[in-house]
């Protein structure tokens, strides 16, 4: 009889859970540490062979942590209420009023119109569009609204030009990669960079908040960087040229179809600035000697506010304001709230509670004890390795959950050798997005990979290279900026001893 993936993934997580159970603990290591060992172990299993799903997954600590002793019930439950589990929520709900109410397609229609109908300015546009929607917006969600724009433009294509079949599939990559590229510029992007700033507060509860504003210097330079790069990188594999004749007429008969701009669209567009606005400007911004107060130091709020406070407040008034039609409804009901991702968020929270677990049972100091090896090492040797196995990890697990099984791993790696912690996190959490060449890598791959017009082995061979070619160069751009931007020059910073 054949055995799935499935059921070997549920029995080999099994068989570790009860032999970390029932073991001699190791020397300096307490039964409290092992369980919670156990219990992250189990779950690295499940998540990557998806025995049960993902989401459920996340729920295990709830569980278990309070009958093997590991953190009381209050305490764990409350990691998924934390802060940036609370702000993913928001975040997602008016991501939501956004699609309901069509801007994000008139954006990305907008943007397509502007840049241009040659196949290079074509694929150029898909990928702007796609990489500004997710700095904001659910990337997958992104995905989903420029893939039947991209298959009436494939289609298009294949009667003019006989089935030219590379085009389709540039296109189609184009939109997954750009998507993955666009959430990395903002914190509330993609959930692996949710992870990394809980964990930060879960793990280290004297280190200073990431601010939203800080997180963007590294995002957007990033995607500055990759976005043309990886144009390039498919114009020359699928040697995309030529002007595309009827691409143009598409998207203005697209546009002219959404009509003039309701006030229902207006409404949430001003949401939704006054979200980006008020996440930027909540802290002050000093460069050098110039300090900008922030709106929660003027207000004298900045000790009780968090961005979580400004996703609820933007998410309450679409459930306040009416819509203006003549059906009165609100911008969004809960009805259509309901549709988001809950699940997403339920592993952020599975997420903090293993990195709580972690650090209250002294497994996370064992680690770091461990590990001291790696202080032998080049720093520009240990992000590279980092960024390699962080990317080709994601290859076979979802982002979110690599980044929920490693990062507190590599926190203690860092510290244990006289690092910044940082120098491994944020590496980490950024090659979780960088995931080219599989549908399991992102969701954005999984969604292209629905529309059937990429296969496997075609997703393979192109996004092998853009690995390879990735990992180097984000090596080099994360050193050079992310160092800087995070202040990560010196030693362990007194918050991480």
């Amino acid at each position: 009889m054949k055995i799935s993936g499935k059921r070997i993934g549920l029995i080999v997580g099994l068989l570790i859970f009860s032999a970390l159970i029932f073991l001699p603990t190791p020397e300096g290591l307490s039964h409290q540490a092992m369980r919670a060992a156990a219990v992250a172990l189990l779950m690295t299993s499940l998540w990557v062979s998806e025995a049960i799903p993902i989401a459920a997954t996340a729920l295990l600590p709830l569980a278990l942590f309070p009958l093997l002793g590991i953190l009381d019930a209050e305490t764990t439950a409350a990691n998924y209420g934390h802060n940036y589990v609370l702000m993913l929520l928001a975040g997602f709900i008016i991501s939501k009023a956004i699609e309901v109410h069509h801007l994000h397609r008139r954006i990305a229609l907008s943007i397509m119109n502007l840049i241009g109908s040659s196949r290079r300015m074509l694929l150029l546009s898909f990928m702007v569009a796609s990489a500004l929607l997710s700095m904001w917006i659910a990337n997958v969600a992104v995905a989903l609204l420029m893939l039947p724009i991209a298959m009436a433009i494939i289609s298009r294509e294949n009667e003019a030009s006989g089935h030219n079949k590379d085009f389709g599939i540039a296109l189609m990559l184009a939109i997954a990669y750009a998507c993955s590229i666009g959430g990395t510029g903002t914190l509330i992007g993609t959930p692996p960079n949710m992870v990394f700033a809980g964990m930060v507060q879960k793990l280290y509860p004297d280190a200073p908040e990431i601010p939203f504003f800080q997180w963007m210097l590294l995002g957007v330079p990033l995607i500055v960087i990759f976005l043309p790069l990886i144009w390039f990188y498919l114009v020359r594999y699928f040697k995309i040229e030529g002007k595309f004749e009827g691409g143009k007429e598409i998207v203005e008969k697209e546009l002219k179809g959404l009509g003039t701009m309701k006030p229902a669209e207006k409404m949430v567009l001003g949401i939704f600035i006054f979200t980006a606005l008020a996440w930027v400007f909540r802290r002050d911004i000093v460069v050098d000697d110039f300090v900008l107060p922030g709106w929660a130091s003027l207000l004298g709020v900045s000790d009780w506010v968090h961005d979580s406070t400004v996703a609820v407040f933007s998410c309450l008034l679409l459930f306040f304001l009416p819509d203006k039609s003549e059906s009165g409804k609100r911008m969004i009901t809960w009805k259509q709230a309901e549709a988001i991702p809950w699940g997403t968020v339920m592993i952020v929270g599975g997420g903090y509670a293993i990195a709580e677990s972690f650090g209250t049972t002294g497994l996370a100091a064992w680690l770091g004890t461990e590990l001291q090896f790696i202080a032998n090492w080049s720093p520009l040797l240990v992000l590279l390795s980092v960024i390699t196995l962080m990317t080709f990890l994601t290859e076979i697990n979802s982002n979110t959950a690599t980044a929920n099984i490693f990062l507190p791993v590599l926190a203690t790696m860092a510290v244990s050798s006289g690092t910044h912690p940082y120098m491994l996190m944020i590496p980490a959490t950024i090659a979780c997005s960088f995931a080219f060449m599989l549908p399991s890598g992102t969701g954005t791959n999984t969604v292209i990979f629905g529309s059937e017009l990429v296969t496997i082995p075609q997703m393979a061979r192109a996004g092998f290279w853009l690995n390879l070619i990735s990992i180097l160069l984000l090596t080099i751009v994360l050193y050079l900026v992310a160092v800087p931007v995070f202040d990560m020059g010196g030693a362990v910073p007194a918050w991480a001893k």
